[in-house]
């Protein structure tokens, strides 16, 4: 099966064209292209992702990555001049976006690809618009299968993907055990997402407020570390010493599976704007940021190591951005393995953590290739959840 993927929930724009084939012990993912055109430079001057700004840069960059993506999978063919379904309708609302496919799609061959799969929730309802709109009209245009789907199915279906060792472009998806325990960590969300079977998820815990990459994100831009503030802030952390400081953790005790970061931030929002400024040096802001981080992932290990033996899950799984953090892989994984060595521990390769499009044709490609029944029944749903 062989899908092209994309991805445009928030700043990234992203296309993957990928080939899934059966194995005995799961999958075999062959990547023919996979290229995320990133807006982040564009985006720090405003401190944030501005969501219009947002659009607009997917309008002017989805039919270039289009076509990168095809060059690279060698699938750019011309075609003569012949008549095409009229996508005017569908890409009404992308003006740009449709001068961009009518310059250049209408002049080459659809490509050999089974399905199109693209993400329609959660995320920026703009930026969603966008790429939904866009692979809608290909699928007119190609006349192809389109697959809507969950950005967060994406996430936790990243961790599944493990590089083989000696082909760069290839990926094994093993056969786990169930029931599976992932824990979602981004800029937008932190979840606990519980799968009993084959692909039946279930939120146990959410966020009540802020997203633990949203917290590390705001006290890196505080700090006035560089955009986007979570990776800088981590990369500091690592100078630090987590035990100068004591910042709160949030929910730490509570029964449930729920979190909470706004108290966190505050805390060390304080702590910053109490010191003095001539004492808030280098040193200072690396104590800080290994506090925070402590902080932070001392709850997120916690409540993640409790589901897991209150559910008896045999496989926990991290994904989203905030996955690549090598202190949350190390502590939640040492500690799995040592509170929980029959429970497998998987993770998705630090480059598959963010944003991408190959994440979304693997979720297409394990949750049984559910097409929408009419193109036009597919549409964005910016607050939508994982189940």
């Amino acid at each position: 099966m062989r899908i092209l993927s994309i991805e445009t929930s928030c700043d990234e724009t992203a296309i993957a064209i990928a080939d899934f084939t059966r194995a005995p012990t799961g999958a075999r993912v062959n990547v023919s292209s996979h290229i995320v055109s990133s807006q982040t430079r564009i985006h720090a001057a405003f401190g944030g992702v501005v969501p219009n700004l947002a659009r607009r840069e997917h309008q002017q960059n989805l039919v270039p990555t289009l076509m990168s993506a095809l060059t690279q999978a060698q699938m750019l063919a011309p075609q003569a001049p012949a008549r095409h379904q009229d996508v005017s309708v569908i890409l009404e609302r992308e003006q740009y976006l449709l001068s961009l496919v009518k310059k250049h799609l209408l002049a080459i061959a659809p490509p050999p690809i089974d399905a199109i799969a693209a993400t329609y929730g959660p995320g920026l309802a703009p930026a969603l618009w966008v790429g939904v709109n866009f692979a809608r009209a290909l699928a007119e245009l190609w006349q192809k299968p389109l697959i809507p789907v969950n950005h967060m199915a994406g996430h936790f279906f990243s961790a599944l993907l493990q590089k083989d060792k000696k082909q760069e472009a290839s990926f094994s998806i093993p056969s786990v055990p169930f029931p599976v325990l992932g824990l979602l960590v981004s800029g937008g969300h932190t979840e606990l997402v519980l799968v009993k079977k084959p692909w039946h998820f279930s939120i146990i815990g959410t966020t009540l407020d802020d997203a633990v990459g949203e917290a590390y994100d705001k006290i890196g831009r505080l700090m006035g570390l560089s955009y986007p503030g979570g990776p800088a802030l981590s990369h500091l952390a690592a100078q630090g010493d987590a035990r100068k400081y004591h910042l709160p953790s949030p929910m730490l005790n509570t029964k449930d599976y729920h979190f909470s970061f706004s108290g966190l931030k505050t805390a060390a929002f304080y702590l910053i704007r109490g010191l003095p400024p001539a004492t808030f040096e280098a040193e200072r802001k690396a104590d800080i940021a290994a506090s925070f981080e402590k902080a932070a992932l001392d709850v997120l290990v916690k409540k993640t190591l409790r589901a897991a033996k209150e559910y008896k899950a045999k496989t926990v799984l991290i994904g989203g951005g905030v996955s690549a953090n090598r202190v949350l892989r190390k502590r939640l994984g040492d500690t799995l393995a040592h509170e929980l060595p029959a429970c497998r521990f998987l993770a998705p390769d630090p480059a598959l953590a963010g944003d991408n499009a190959l994440m979304i044709a693997t979720a297409a490609y394990m949750t049984g290739m559910k097409k929408a029944r009419n193109i036009s029944d597919v549409r964005a749903d910016a607050n939508v959840v994982l189940g």
